[in-house]
């Protein structure tokens, strides 16, 4: 129990008998009635928000933001607790508390916003992020309460009707482009189906229709059966399925909303203890809670779940590249030198060619996908001589040009376009020889003619050196990137996405987009039991790097994966099963980081045999949270030939920072509380024995941030990982 928990478990007892005491004072002096002493009714937040400020949000949080800000923090505290603590607020009032606190988060959102309060930017993000998830709880909460079943019902039943209409006119849409599709519109009874769900009532139409489209896998004729279950046909089902289920469901209670409350009541309690623990059992409280939520409020949930989409079911890793970083790990310069021997308008052309280029990659705006255009521009220089039986005609040939091969990624594949060129072809004659030159004024006479001739064919010759270039270049750059790219949806098709899923780290939801200058990926590994991330409260983009931001969720929820939970392990044991899960993602080549700095030498220590045992659940979490990262570990210890200590939470803070080329990871001071009751007697040895096993299995390590990326193409590129910063629940790493 936390020291937190024992306090309110004391106040509260003591506050129960004082209550008690009063309560009997008052009944034997006949001073109160019952009437008078009967709770009033809950009414709003009153009942399902905690009657004490939330861990995080005290006014000691507020004024870590330094002294000019404290006038501000106490205020700002005394709002938070004004939300929390005082019973007599109406819903009015909960309202306007509500609205003051929307103040207090927007002054924090503008200051995150600029740069002069740079200094506090991680207590203030931190303390942002706490207090907005609980606002817009909050608010969503009072909003389903108050909400009108009736009208909430008929809001719901009027948007599937919405959606069974668009569903129609994009059918009549594709239908249309078909010889004879009109025709099929018939079978749907568009018409009467329009008019059927505007009135919102499930009717024999919309159910005739249905019976219809789901009995089409039936008909007799093949073509037919096959034409039906056409996408556009099974949109109009789905829409129509959704539509009745709405349509049809009973009208809701309007009075009695005991079972709603106690449902959001739970699940703000998981949340607040989540908030804290960051423990599995609280997110599964929380989403069984949800799930009721959405069983029992008037618009299904739908309020509280977009609340609960931004801030706990929100994508929790988010990577942004910018064009310059990916041109840095991607691009490179090209030079091609070779003889030319062709033919030419009859002549006999040799001489040598150069080719300039770069490879780059053109990012480009798209909100369904990653969408680049892979480039080569450059100039090709020739030096030749075209040889016919009248003269011999020097060329230097100056062509400039341009390769586009559009590519896009969905997350699963990279699908490519055919390349298309441009070439800006410029041939200048420099010079002549014929049979009689260097012969007095016949000599320059016939050099000149034969000049003259050749620059009256520039511009074929210059369009026949143009399709040359592109006959040249085209096959060859379609072909490399094709192969390229081929290789990588193999990889991905064969390899990555199996192992993912072979884990359990495949993500559960995924967005991929690009705009003119960078490129966006967001993922969210969340299971049934799991929450996701929030809404970062602070800029998800790095000029000119690579930024990799990973939610504590993201952490926490790879970290259950992991073969831990209740068995027992040595260090070394431990460190061994890590790598081996980590190589069934990672590769077979995959080894943990090691410090830099011990070298061999540590083979030749004795291991330690103390064993680690993990109960079932929670046995490894993180937080990130004001510049570190912090692992709590629950495990109880087993020395070598001593008894066993019960189960312990270990706090450890790990702080980063870069030294030179390396990444210094620096553990601070172990916390040790025992997870049970246990006398002071028995449990300060205990600390002491676990925190100099911690302390000892968490050296201050170096580990090289440099990171040197081989490619077929262009050699090697030298990144380096220049900053890992822990703060407001996020872990960024950012990549230049």
């Amino acid at each position: 129990m936390s020291s937190v928990t024992w306090l309110r478990s004391k106040h509260g007892m003591l506050l129960s008998l004082l209550a008690a005491a009063i309560t009997l004072v008052c009944a034997s002096h006949g001073h109160l009635s019952l009437a008078e002493d009967a709770e009033k009714p809950a009414q709003g937040l009153r009942g399902i928000l905690p009657d004490f400020v939330p861990v995080g949000l005290l006014e000691d949080d507020f004024l870590t933001l330094g002294e000019s800000w404290t006038s501000w923090s106490k205020d700002a505290a005394a709002d938070v607790a004004s939300l929390y603590e005082q019973e007599e607020l109406d819903v009015a009032g909960q309202r306007a508390a509500l609205e003051k606190l929307n103040n207090r988060i927007r002054t924090m959102e503008k200051a995150l916003a600029d740069k002069s309060y740079t200094a506090i930017f991680d207590p203030l993000a931190t303390i942002n992020g706490r207090l907005s998830r609980r606002v817009s709880v909050a608010t969503a909460v009072l909003d389903t309460l108050e909400m009108n079943p009736v009208t909430a019902r008929k809001a719901k039943v009027d948007a599937a009707g919405a959606e069974v209409t668009e569903s129609v006119e994009s059918l009549g849409k594709y239908l249309s482009s078909i010889k004879n599709g009109d025709a099929w519109l018939k079978f749907i009874r568009a018409d009467e189906l329009r008019s059927a769900v505007k009135s919102a009532e499930s009717s024999d139409v919309v159910s005739a229709v249905f019976t219809r489209l789901a009995n089409a896998d039936k008909m007799e004729n093949d073509a037919q059966r096959e034409f039906v279950q056409r996408p556009q046909f099974l949109t109009v089902k789905q829409t129509l399925g959704e539509f009745i289920e709405l349509a049809s469901a009973e009208a809701p209670a309007t009075n009695d909303q005991s079972e709603l409350r106690a449902a959001i009541a739970k699940l703000v309690a998981s949340l607040e203890s989540y908030e804290e623990t960051r423990s599995l059992s609280s997110a599964t409280a929380a989403r069984d809670a949800y799930s009721n939520v959405r069983g029992l409020a008037a618009d299904g949930g739908d309020l509280i779940a977009d609340v609960l989409a931004s801030n706990y079911f929100n994508y929790n890793l988010r990577v942004v590249a910018t064009e310059a970083f990916l041109n840095k790990v991607a691009g490179y310069s090209h030079t091609d030198s070779g003889a030319v021997d062709d033919f030419v308008l009859g002549a006999k052309v040799d001489g040598q060619q150069t080719t300039n280029g770069t490879v780059a990659i053109d990012l480009k705006p798209n909100d369904q996908v990653i969408q680049f255009d892979m480039t080569f521009n450059g100039v090709t220089q020739t030096n030749t001589q075209g040889v016919t039986d009248q003269a011999t005609i020097f060329t230097s040939g100056y062509h400039t040009f341009g390769v586009t091969k559009s590519i896009s990624f969905d997350g699963d594949q990279f699908t490519t376009s055919p390349a298309t060129m441009w070439v800006n072809a410029n041939n200048t004659t420099t010079g002549a020889r014929t049979g009689v030159s260097g012969l007095p004024l016949f000599g320059g006479i016939a050099d000149s003619y034969a000049v003259s001739a050749a620059r009256d064919r520039k511009y074929q010759s210059e369009a026949i050196a143009a399709d040359k270039l592109r006959a040249r270049m085209l096959p060859e750059f379609n072909q490399e990137v094709d192969a390229e790219f081929s290789k990588s949806n193999g990889q991905m098709a064969d390899r990555v996405i199996p192992k993912l899923k072979e884990t359990g780290l495949f993500p559960s939801a995924r967005t991929y987009r690009s705009t003119g200058d960078a490129l966006w990926i967001g993922t969210r590994l969340m299971g049934d039991a799991d929450l996701g991330g929030d809404s970062p409260s602070f800029s998800t983009r790095v000029a000119g790097s690579a930024a990799i931001h990973l939610h504590e969720t993201l952490l926490n929820n790879t970290l259950d994966k992991l073969p831990l939970a209740g068995e027992s392990f040595t260090e070394k044991e431990l460190a061994e099963q890590i790598e081996k899960s980590l190589r069934l993602l990672l590769g077979d080549d995959f080894k943990l980081p090691g410090d830099k700095n011990k070298g061999d030498e540590t083979a030749a220590v004795e291991e330690d045999k103390t064993r680690f045992i993990f109960p079932e659940q929670d046995a490894i979490r993180i937080k990130a949270q004001n510049g570190q990262l912090t692992l709590v570990l629950r495990m109880s210890l087993q020395p070598e030939g001593d008894e066993l200590i019960p189960t312990q939470e270990i706090t450890v803070p790990l702080k980063f920072s870069i030294e030179g080329t390396d990444i210094v990871i620096e553990a601070g001071a172990v916390g040790v509380a025992a997870v049970d009751a246990v006398s002071p007697l028995q449990q300060i040895p205990r600390a002491g024995i676990v925190k100099a096993k911690i302390q000892k299995a968490l050296p201050t390590r170096k580990v090289d941030r440099m990171i040197t990326l081989k490619r077929k193409s262009g050699g090697p590129v030298d990144l380096a990982i220049t900053g890992i910063r822990p703060n407001a629940g996020w872990l960024t790493i950012t990549i230049q």
